[in-house]
Formats: C-alpha cells, sequence, structure tokens
C-alpha cells in the first residue's frame, strides 16, 4: 500500500525527466576537458558515460515506471490501435527471436540473444507506451527542447574555445562523442525549438522573439556544420511546414509567415534551378557539402542496400536477430565482437528483414503507414505540442527510409523515435476529456 502523503506524481515526472536527459548525457564526450581519460570502465568509455552505466539506470527507471503504470491507471492512455501494434510488433521479435536461438545463431549465446530481445522490449514498452502514458506531452517537449538545444548551442558557443575537438572529418560534432549524436540533437532541437517563434505570450528578456531567432538560428547553423545532407533536408522541411501550421495572433508574427514565404517564392523563381543543379551534384558526388568531401550518396546506399538484401537472403524467414550487427557468427562460443556498421543495411524494410525475416519486413511497412497516419492526425491536432511531434516525425519519414528498423535501448535516435510514437499513439479523445485522475 503507498503511503498517501508520498506524491507519485513527482516521482513519476523525476524519472521520467532523468530518463529524457539521459538520452542526451549518455552520448556527450568530455574530451575537451584536459586528461581526462578515453575508457574506465565500467564507467567512462569514449570520453563519456559507459554504456553499462547508461542501461544501468535505464533498467532501474523503467521497474519504477512500471510499478506505477501497473498499478494506477494511466492519465493518458494508448488508443486502441497503437497497442494492438505494440503487442504485434513485440510478439513478432519475441518468436522470431526463439527460432534465431533454435536454427539461426545456434553458435552464439542463448543468454546474450535473450538479453537482445530483453532490451527491445524495454526500449518499446518505456519509451513508446509507459512514459508516454505517465508523463504530459507539454513537459516532454519542454525537457527535449531545453536539453538538446541547450547542448548544442552551447557546442556552438564554445567553438571557439576547444575547436580542435569539435570537429570530426570535418563535420561539426560539439559536446558529443560523434556525428550521428550531433545530428540527432541538433535536428531535435530546431525542430522543438522552431514553435517557440510562434507563441503568443507576454514579451521578457528570456522570453522574446529576437532571442528565440538567434537561439534558432544557431540551431539551424550547427545542422548545416555537421555536412548532412539528410539533416539539412529535415530542418528545411519541418522550418516551411512549421511555418504553415503554426498559428500566431501577433501581426508582427503574421508579417514575418508573410515574408519568409513570399521570398521562398521569390527565390525559386530566381535560383531554384541553380540551386536543384548543385543539390543534383551533391546528391550524385560531384560536388562535396559544408567541409565534407564528395560523395555519391545514392551510389553508396545502393551498395548498403544489396549488401543487407544479401545478409537478409541468408535468412529469410527468421532473420538473424536484434544483436545481428555484434554478431561475427566465425566459430562457436564467440558471442559479441564488436559493432559492425557494414553490416548495416540503411532501409528500414531490409533491416527489418535482415533482424526479423519476412514477418518484420511487414510490421515495418505496416509501422510505416501507422507513422503517416499519425503524420497527419497530428499536424490537424489544435495543440500545438501535439502539431510538434508530428511535425518532427514528418521531417524524419523520409530518414526513415535510409534508417535502419529501431530496436537499440542505447540509441539516442531511437529512444527518441519512440517516444514520439507513443504521444502519437495516445487516446486523444479520452484525454481531451480531462477527466479527474487521481495519481496518488
Amino acid at each position: 500500500m503507498i503511503d498517501p502523503k508520498f506524491n507519485v506524481a513527482k516521482v513519476i515526472e523525476g524519472c521520467s525527466v532523468i530518463l529524457i536527459l539521459l538520452i542526451f548525457l549518455s552520448k556527450v564526450s568530455f574530451k575537451w576537458i584536459p586528461f581526462f581519460p578515453y575508457s574506465l570502465p565500467p564507467l567512462i568509455y569514449q570520453y563519456g558515460m559507459h554504456p553499462y552505466i547508461n542501461f544501468g539506470i535505464q533498467f532501474f527507471l523503467a521497474l519504477i515506471l512500471g510499478f506505477f503504470w501497473l498499478k494506477r491507471k494511466s492519465p493518458y492512455p494508448m488508443s486502441g490501435t497503437y497497442k494492438i501494434f505494440i503487442y504485434s510488433l513485440i510478439s513478432v521479435i519475441s518468436i522470431q527471436t526463439l527460432f534465431q536461438i533454435s536454427l539461426v545463431n545456434v553458435t552464439q549465446s542463448v543468454l546474450v540473444q535473450l538479453g537482445g530481445l530483453g532490451m527491445a522490449i524495454t526500449l518499446i514498452i518505456l519509451y513508446g507506451v509507459i512514459i508516454p502514458s505517465l508523463f504530459p506531452l507539454e513537459k516532454f517537449i519542454y525537457w527535449v527542447t531545453k536539453i538538446s538545444s541547450t547542448l548544442v548551442i552551447g557546442s556552438f558557443l564554445a567553438l571557439p574555445f576547444f575547436l580542435p575537438v569539435m570537429f570530426r572529418g570535418g563535420r561539426f560534432i560539439g559536446f558529443f562523442k560523434h556525428i550521428p549524436h550531433m545530428v540527432t540533437a541538433s535536428t531535435t532541437a530546431f525542430i522543438f525549438f522552431f514553435p517557440l517563434l510562434f507563441q503568443d505570450r507576454k514579451w521578457t528578456l528570456r522570453n522574446n522573439t529576437p532571442l528565440y531567432i538567434i537561439g534558432i538560428t544557431i540551431l539551424a547553423l550547427s545542422v548545416l556544420a555537421t555536412s548532412t545532407k539528410a539533416a539539412f533536408v529535415t530542418i528545411a522541411m519541418s522550418g516551411f511546414i512549421g511555418i504553415l501550421i503554426y498559428g500566431s495572433k501577433k501581426k508582427s508574427i503574421r508579417l514575418f509567415k508573410f515574408t519568409f514565404l513570399s521570398c521562398i517564392l521569390i527565390s525559386i523563381l530566381l535560383i531554384g534551378a541553380p540551386i536543384s543543379k548543385l543539390m543534383y551534384e551533391v546528391t550524385t558526388g560531384k560536388a562535396g557539402f559544408g567541409l565534407r568531401p564528395a560523395q555519391d550518396g545514392i551510389a553508396s546506399r545502393m551498395d548498403e542496400v544489396t549488401r543487407g538484401w544479401d545478409i537478409f537472403e541468408k535468412s529469410p524467414y527468421f532473420g538473424h536477430g536484434i544483436l545481428y550487427k555484434f554478431f561475427s557468427g566465425a566459430k562457436e562460443g564467440i558471442e559479441i565482437e564488436g559493432y559492425n556498421s557494414f553490416k548495416d543495411p540503411h532501409n528500414l524494410f531490409i533491416s527489418a528483414g535482415v533482424i526479423g525475416g519476412y514477418p518484420l519486413i511487414l510490421i515495418s511497412v505496416l509501422a510505416y503507414f501507422l507513422m503517416i497516419a499519425g503524420v497527419i492526425r497530428g499536424l490537424k491536432a489544435e495543440s500545438i505540442f501535439r502539431q510538434t511531434v508530428a511535425l518532427f516525425l514528418l521531417a524524419h519519414l523520409p530518414v526513415f527510409i535510409i534508417y535502419h528498423a529501431s530496436f537499440s535501448i542505447g540509441g539516442m535516435g531511437d529512444r527518441i523515435y519512440y517516444l514520439v510514437f507513443g504521444y502519437l499513439g495516445q487516446d486523444w479523445v479520452y484525454i481531451d476529456q480531462k477527466q479527474p485522475i487521481n495519481l496518488t
């Protein structure tokens, strides 16, 4: 029996905020600190938090939140369609894992494979169901915006002091361990920060449009500095659509939207052709993007897709497992070697097929259509918070085509994606009725 004086809502909020903070903090690097060790097992890895610490905190907080989720009625329940999909996804990866243990990965450790399944299920349930069921969407957006924008803007402002360690291979990584982490953090910060430009709150020194314009400019420059074409397309799409969907009562904001859209239209008419030519040359490797050397993105992606398809055809009905990129498969007794990026097909559907065979491919196709439906539903909502998570997913729909199936509880993007899925999968009709829920 829980003590009536025990504030369950505060505990839920605290655990949720820590988990959101951990998404970004677990990928922060302290390489810029003199004499900071590269590795100190099991505390430090790659100048930052060790994965064991990351996993341990997540599992501990998952137990706490899971307890309250089971014992108390969720104030923000999931819709029936979303719950059916989640149960189907968990069932498919569980059944396929059992087949893989028995028929495919027979030389690999059973415990390791079951551990991989457990981490995937924890990711799906914790971030895709439990947190969105207990933690309000408004606070989720507030904390993600605050944490991600602070780290990205801080990285940008620290450039003059720590320039050598802020770039890797000519690409901006800031305070993060690797390029993908900065790409994810900067694009997330940009999309979640963008609605602040259209707020109708009272003007204060910290809460004013010019300050937000400076902030969004720094975030956009940070994305560009990563020299990632997909990230640039993501913020361009979200910025353009955001201006169309976000409303405001302020005349200055409406004038800004009109001026911006007019400039876009004029730019398309005047320089649309040369920009299209430049984009084609960048995509095909005839020209570089930012400080990144020229690379034929289409050819390299097709090579990865072909390589992934070859792996899929070796076990098309059962797949190779959630941890297939870590298995060497060279001889009996080898459990986990190390992450092999060359095994990544960089395609959502083929990646799903490699992990779970044809059944998971079907689930991934269904998931993509559900994402589209969730985006449409979210953009039509009156709440700017729902519009924001819908806009985030809309801007990432093209990215998912060249991404992989998300089952890593240590992955930065995977955790954010499932949180967005969960909030878009809520039963909004029930929530909008504002029925009083007693969490204590």
